[in-house]
C-alpha cells in the first residue's frame, strides 16, 4: 500500500538512504527507542545525518560506554526531554531488578510460610507415617515382619541412647517398648511410664478411625526425646541422664519441703493435697516426669484453684489431670551464647540434706537455707581430631573439651512479665533469644489485646469495659442458684512495657526455683484480669468434669475461718430451696438488667496493684486496694470495708483486714470476691 509507506518515508531517513535536502523530516526517537539504544550490546550510534542545526537538534547528551563523548541529537522536544530522563535510566533498571527480587523473595516467604503450616500437620497413625517421622528425626530404623500368618510388623526405631519397638497388626498399633541401652537407673525407671504416654498416643480407642487417627500428639512427645538423643554423645555425654538427675535433685527438695509444712502447728490436720498445692504455689515447685500426657520433665510452679481441694476423692485424680497448671519444661538445647555454662551431668545439685546453716557473713532474711551444689563440669572425651591448622608447629591432639549443650527451658504456657523483671532473670545467668522477638508492649494489652485497628499511646489511660455474669449456690441444687451480672471496667493509667517469657537457656535449677516467686506474682495478676475482662478465660474455667465451677467449690471443706465464711457463701442462700416462683425469676432478672458497677484500675511500678471500687452499702462504695506480692501473695494497702458496724461476725470471730486479701486469694476472682464481701460484710 501507497499510504503507509509515503507515510513512512517521510518520518525520517534511515542511514542506507541519501539525505536529499533540508525538507525532509527527521527521523523521530522515542523513549522506547532510547531504551533499545541503552541495551544494545554496540552502544548509541551516530552519523553524519542525525547531526541536525534546528534549534531542537542542539539538545545532545552523552550516552553509552563510560569512554564514549559522542553526543547524540534528538530533532523533537519530546525526545530530548525523554533523553534527559534516560541519563538515570541506569538506576531505574536497577530499581527494577531489585523489585523482582524483592518479589521474588515476598513469594519464597510466603513459600516457606505455607510449607510451615503443612509441616505442623503430622499425617495420621499408620506405618508409612511412622516411617516419616522417625526419616525427619533423623533416626535410624527398620522392620521385622513375623515368620507365622499373623501379618505383624514391628518398626524398630533408635537412635545414640534410646530405642523405640512399635508392634502393628493391619496398620494398627498394637504395643510400643521404649528403652534407652547404657544410660543410668534414674533414666530407666521413667521408660515405662513414657513408654505407656507414647502408646496411648498411639492406640487406637473404640471411639476412633484409622482413617482420622492423627500423630500430633505422639509427634510432639517423640520429638521431645529425639532431640535430646540428636544432640547425646556416645559415649560421653548421656542428655537424657542430665535431666533426670535434676529431676533427682528436686524431687528431693519436694519432698523435703513436705516435710518442713507437715512440721508447721498451724497446718495440722490438712489433707497431703493442699500441701501439695502448698508447695507448688509457694515453694520450688512440683517436679514432675512423664505425667498429664506430656514425655519429660516439668517442674510445675502454678495451678488454678490450688486453695479449693477436688470436690470428692473419686474426682481428684481427673482434676489433676485436667485443671490448668502453670509449667517449665526442662530440656537441652545446642549452645548458641556465650555466657551460660555447658550441661553437666549429676544428680547432686543439691546436697545430702537439702538444708544448710547460714554462713555468718551471708545475708539472710529467715526460714531455711538450701544447699545448693556446684557439681563438676562434664568433659567429652579425647579427640582424635588433630588441629584445624597444620601449619602450625605445635599441631597436636586435642583434649577432653566441654559439651556445646546447654539446659533449655520453656514455659508453658508463656508468661507475660515487665521489662524490669526480665532484665533480672538476665542478670541470674540466664538467657532469653530476643533475635525474634517483637517490640516490647503494655502488660494490659497482652492480656486483654486492642480491638482490631485500635492502639493507644504511652500516656494515654486506657478503659475496658466488660460485662460478666456471676453465679453461686449450692451445687447440689441447681435450681437455687443465684447471680448477678457485673459491668467490670479497667483504667490503666500508665504503660509499662512488658515482653513475653516463652524459652530461655539456664546453668543451674537453683535459677528456676530463684525466679518462680516472680513468675506467679504476674500470672495471677494475668488470671484475675483474664476471669473479669476476658470472655475465654471464663468460659476455659467455668466447667469440672461437665461441671458448673461454683458446684465444685460449694463442697469445699470447712479448714480454716475464711474458707468456712467463703463456704457458706457459695453453699447456702438466703432463697428457698423449692424451684424459685415467677416473681423471683422476674427479680433476677431485674438484676441482670441492672448489672453492679465494679471498677477496677491497675498500676505496676513499683509493685503491681488494683484498686476495686464497687457498691458495698446502700449509702456507701467499697474501696480496696491490694498489692500481688511475690507467689501470688495479695496484701491489703487499703480498705474502707471493715470498720466498728461489721469487724465482728454474727458467729462472734472478730475480722481481720488479712481476710480481705486472703479472700481473694481463696476465690481467685474478683466478682465472686465482691459478692461475697458485700453479701456477707454488709
Amino acid at each position: 500500500m501507497s499510504t503507509p509507506k509515503n507515510s513512512l518515508s517521510q518520518q525520517g531517513k534511515t542511514p542506507s538512504q541519501p539525505h536529499h535536502g533540508a525538507a525532509a523530516t527527521p527521523q523521530v526517537s522515542t523513549p522506547f527507542s532510547m531504551a533499545q539504544a541503552a541495551l544494545s550490546p554496540h552502544g548509541p550510534r551516530s552519523s553524519p545525518q542525525q547531526v541536525k542545526k534546528s534549534p531542537a537538534a542542539m539538545t545532545s547528551v552523552t550516552m553509552g560506554r563510560s569512554n564514549s563523548s559522542i553526543p547524540v541529537n534528538f530533532e523533537s522536544p519530546s525526545a530530548a526531554a525523554a533523553l534527559e530522563m534516560g541519563s538515570g535510566l541506569d538506576v531505574n533498571l536497577r530499581n527494577l531488578v531489585q523489585l523482582g527480587r524483592a518479589n521474588e523473595d515476598e513469594r519464597a516467604r510466603r513459600l516457606d510460610a505455607v510449607i510451615a503450616v503443612l509441616g505442623r500437620n503430622k499425617g495420621l497413625v499408620s506405618e508409612a507415617g511412622l516411617e516419616r517421622l522417625a526419616k525427619k528425626l533423623e533416626l535410624e530404623f527398620i522392620w521385622e515382619s513375623a515368620m507365622d500368618s499373623s501379618g505383624k510388623r514391628t518398626l524398630i526405631v533408635a537412635g545414640s541412647a534410646l530405642e523405640l519397638v512399635i508392634e502393628f497388626s493391619s496398620n494398627v498399633v498394637q504395643s510400643v517398648t521404649l528403652g534407652f541401652p547404657d544410660s543410668a537407673e534414674i533414666v530407666n525407671k521413667h521408660a515405662k511410664s513414657a513408654g505407656e504416654i507414647l502408646f496411648n498416643d498411639l492406640r487406637l480407642r473404640e471411639d476412633q478411625s484409622p482413617l482420622t487417627k492423627s500423630m500430633e500428639r505422639f509427634a510432639a512427645n517423640f520429638e521431645r526425646l529425639a532431640v535430646l538423643d540428636k544432640l547425646s554423645i556416645n559415649p560421653g555425654l548421656n542428655l537424657y541422664e542430665a535431666v533426670a538427675g535434676i529431676y533427682e535433685s528436686l524431687s528431693r527438695l519436694h519432698a523435703w519441703e513436705l516435710r518442713k509444712l507437715r512440721q508447721e502447728p498451724t497446718l495440722a490436720g490438712r489433707p497431703y493435697q493442699y500441701l501439695e498445692n502448698l508447695v507448688l504455689c509457694t515453694r520450688s515447685g512440683k517436679p514432675t516426669m512423664n505425667v498429664k500426657g506430656r514425655v519429660g520433665m516439668a517442674l510445675e510452679y502454678w495451678k488454678d484453684r490450688r486453695l479449693q481441694p477436688p470436690p470428692s476423692p473419686d474426682l481428684a485424680p481427673w482434676v489433676e489431670d485436667h485443671e490448668q497448671t502453670w509449667s517449665i519444661l526442662i530440656g537441652c538445647a545446642p549452645m548458641r551464647h556465650i555466657g551460660v555454662s555447658p550441661v553437666r551431668i549429676s544428680d547432686r545439685w543439691i546436697g545430702p540434706n537439702v538444708e544448710k546453716a547460714p554462713l555468718p557473713d551471708e545475708l539472710h532474711a529467715g526460714g531455711p537455707v538450701i544447699d545448693w551444689l556446684e557439681p563438676e563440669s562434664t568433659f567429652l572425651p579425647d579427640s582424635n581430631q588433630t588441629k584445624a591448622d597444620p601449619m602450625q608447629p605445635d599441631a597436636q591432639l586435642l583434649g577432653p573439651r566441654l559439651p556445646e549443650v546447654v539446659f533449655h527451658a520453656a514455659f508453658e504456657p508463656p508468661v507475660h512479665i515487665p521489662l524490669s523483671l526480665w532484665q533480672q532473670i538476665q542478670e541470674l545467668g540466664c538467657i532469653m533469644d530476643e533475635t525474634s522477638l517483637s517490640q516490647p508492649v503494655s502488660f494490659d494489652s497482652l492480656i486483654i489485646p486492642f480491638p482490631p485497628g485500635k492502639s493507644f499511646g504511652s500516656e494515654e489511660t486506657r478503659i475496658v469495659s466488660c460485662n460478666k455474669e456471676i453465679v453461686f449456690g449450692p451445687p447440689e441444687d441447681p435450681s437455687n442458684l443465684s447471680w448477678r451480672s457485673h459491668a467490670n471496667t479497667l483504667a490503666v493509667h500508665k504503660e509499662v512495657l512488658c515482653r513475653t517469657l516463652t524459652e530461655m537457656t539456664f546453668s543451674h535449677p537453683q535459677q528456676l526455683v530463684t525466679i518462680l516467686p516472680f513468675l506467679r506474682q504476674y500470672v495471677f495478676l494475668a488470671r484475675l484480669l483474664e476471669q473479669s475482662f476476658v470472655k475465654e478465660a471464663q468460659d476455659r474455667s467455668s466447667t469440672v468434669n461437665g461441671e458448673p465451677s461454683t458446684k465444685t467449690r460449694g463442697t469445699t471443706n470447712k479448714t480454716t475461718t475464711n474458707e468456712d465464711d467463703f463456704t457458706n457463701f457459695i453453699g447456702t442462700t438466703d432463697k428457698p430451696t423449692h424451684p424459685p416462683e415467677d416473681s423471683d425469676m422476674e427479680q433476677q432478672q431485674q438484676l441482670l438488667q441492672q448489672p453492679l458497677q465494679v471498677d477496677i484500675s491497675l498500676t505496676l511500678l513499683p509493685v503491681p496493684r488494683l484498686q476495686i471500687i464497687f457498691p458495698f452499702r446502700a449509702d456507701k462504695t467499697a474501696d480496696v486496694t491490694l498489692e500481688i506480692q511475690e507467689n501470688g501473695h495479695l496484701s491489703v494497702v487499703a480498705q474502707d470495708v471493715l470498720d466498728e458496724s461489721n469487724v465482728m461476725a454474727p458467729n462472734g470471730r472478730q475480722r481481720r483486714v488479712e481476710d480481705i486479701g486472703a479472700l481473694l486469694e481463696y476465690t481467685e476472682d474478683i466478682g465472686k470476691w465482691v459478692e461475697f464481701i458485700r453479701t456477707r460484710w454488709a
